[in-house]
């Protein structure tokens, strides 16, 4: 409730007014304290950063896709082309599509099964260089300052598609699910502002060596993509393989273990004798044997006994009946 002055307290300040006996500066301590509360703007409508470093899965990835892409890229163009991881870092959309200088060639891609949006950007200079390769140019001429042509555009787009297999395949690492689908392309960065300026995005950076040329090749995801697979970037996606299985790995691996080819021999008999009665053997000669054929005898596997089977005839030809298996430490 509010108090009202009485009239002997307002001559009273009224007097203090004119004499200056009234001290209105704030004291020293108020002052101190005032000083020391200081306000920090926050925008909630920003996503906040990731601190990269602490994703030891995504430099796993990075590596992975760096030399995949060196081996497929120059399959692919005919000529030696060098990725290497270059830096992993977090920007604002508006700041990177500013520094995006053309020419420029850049896929506009949607993530599934987020539905979000993404863009991988390659250097015109050493998008040029891997053109005149795949043409078969010698690599030495000078690029021409100009946008692509339709028809390199097109031409690009093919070769872009071994770079997009390719970060598609690493990122599977994480989650099957996970895919690449373009929608367009662009040369032009202000055509590829397909998320909001002021959000922050996701940026990994690759440098790529084509000849004489350097250039660089940048993925930029939004940062829920981060969000999505932060728990496995932290583990790495190694570990996440252990637990849940390499299962395609492993089929492929049992499928080829089963292929090899392997000796195996029934034993009849095993019969001993010297040096010379071996080396008095002559065609013709009889060996008799202290094996029945109608007991169990051995069955090796390159030259490991492995089994026990009796000998018979099936269907008119000469077989073996597996009647024992063979304990692993005989």
């Amino acid at each position: 409730m509010t108090q009202i002055l009485s009239s002997e307290e307002i001559d009273a300040l009224m007097a203090g007014l004119d004499d200056g006996s009234l001290n209105f500066e704030e004291p020293e301590d108020a002052k101190e304290e005032k000083e020391e509360k200081k306000v920090t703007s926050f925008f909630f409508g920003q996503k906040t950063a990731i601190r990269v470093g602490a994703l030891p899965g995504l430099d796993l990835i990075n590596e992975h896709l760096a030399s995949q892409l060196s081996f497929k890229l120059t399959q692919k163009v005919g000529r030696e082309v060098h990725v290497q991881p270059k830096s992993t870092t977090n920007q604002i959309f508006g700041r990177f599509l500013h520094g995006l200088d053309p020419p420029i060639f850049i896929n506009i891609l949607r993530v599934e099964p987020s539905q979000s949006m993404s863009l991988l950007a390659i250097d015109g200079e050493v998008m040029y260089h891997i053109l005149e390769g795949f043409f078969g140019g010698s690599g030495d001429s000078e690029r021409p300052f100009r946008n692509f042509s339709p028809f390199e555009m097109k031409v690009i787009d093919r070769i872009m598609d071994v770079t997009r297999e390719q970060i598609e395949l690493s990122w599977k690492k994480l989650d099957n699910s996970f895919k690449l689908v373009l929608t367009r392309w662009e040369n032009q960065p202000q055509f590829a502002a397909v998320m909001p300026l002021d959000e922050t995005v996701f940026l990994i950076s690759f440098a790529v060596e084509v000849g004489d040329s350097e250039g660089t090749l940048t993925i930029c995801y939004p940062a829920v993509i981060l969000e999505l697979f932060k728990q496995q970037l932290k583990v790495g996606f190694q570990q996440k393989d252990l637990v849940e299985g390499s299962t395609a790995w492993i089929d492929a691996l049992h499928h080829q273990l089963g292929l090899v080819p392997l000796a195996l021999s029934p034993v009849v008999s095993r019969e001993q004798m010297s040096v010379r009665e071996m080396l008095d053997l002559q065609i013709g000669d009889v060996l008799p044997l202290s094996h029945e054929l109608s007991e169990e005898m051995d069955v090796e596997v390159e030259g490991e006994a492995k089994y026990r089977c009796l000998a018979g005839i099936v269907d008119g030809k000469r077989a073996i009946r597996i009647t024992q298996i063979l304990p692993l430490d005989k």
